[in-house]
């Protein structure tokens, strides 16, 4: 166990190619079937359910797998693309929050929305800003990388604490007690960022980035669930 300093990358060869870290590929292949295959059973329980929240959700779920499929791309060939290998992931990092704010709004009020929405789009532009200012003004890749990961992190940081935490409680009291799931997926979260920020890890072959994406898994079965509740809150409404 390590505490305030990383294991060195495991390397390994595959089809003559010096790759790196096959612990995180592990974790994010995980991630990413996790992710696609439960966005393909949301398209398929609420295929017949107009609401462009059960939309948003869907589409997040897709996204996740998606943007850590890229992100185990980005570990594996760091010594062949360095940070610009981990673009796509970082980028998508950013569209996940934007995507779980606009599934909590679209259940506020309507008059509310709007201007929900535009908060939440003009915080997704100024993070998109700020990453590529950094990615395009910090020379320095021991410098660059957590400056770029600092970015989604922050944006997650609020749009998670806002959509999943706040309005979470509130639907959970006045729509239906699954979405107090929400906010503790939010909880799930503290000790992956406890984790990431005191670079604590417990093997070279489990390291905090893939603590952290155990506990990540654990909060997409917590969101899964926590849609699955709300749909089944409708039905007993529709059948009543």
């Amino acid at each position: 166990m390590k505490i305030g300093e990383d294991y060195d990358k495991i390397e390994f060869t595959f089809m003559n190619l010096e790759l790196l870290e096959p612990n995180s590929l592990i974790t994010d292949s995980l991630i990413t079937v996790i992710g696609i295959s439960l966005g393909f059973i949301l398209m398929k329980r609420n295929r017949h359910l107009a609401s462009p929240f059960f939309h948003y959700w869907k589409i997040l779920f897709f996204v996740y797998g998606i943007g850590f499929f890229f992100g185990g791309m980005g570990h594996v060939f760091y010594g062949y693309f360095g940070i610009t290998g981990k673009y796509l992931a970082l980028v998508s990092g950013i569209g996940i929050p934007l995507l779980v704010e606009f599934a909590m709004i679209s259940l506020l009020p309507k008059e509310k929305q709007r201007t929900w929405f535009l908060l939440s789009k003009l915080k997704t532009a100024a993070a998109c800003i700020a990453l590529t200012a950094v990615y395009f003004t910090v020379t320095s890749e021991e410098k660059a990388l957590p400056a770029l990961l600092l970015v989604p992190s922050l944006n997650s940081l609020i749009g998670f604490t806002l959509a999943c935490g706040l309005l979470g409680l509130r639907f959970g009291k006045s729509i239906t007690k699954f979405f107090y799931l929400l906010p503790v997926s939010v909880l799930v979260m503290i000790p992956a960022a406890i984790l990431q920020v005191g670079k604590i890890s417990f093997h070279p072959w489990f390291d905090r980035n893939d603590a952290s994406h155990v506990l990540l898994i654990l909060s997409l079965f917590l969101y899964f669930y926590a849609i699955e509740g709300y749909r089944k809150h409708l039905q007993k409404e529709s059948i009543s």
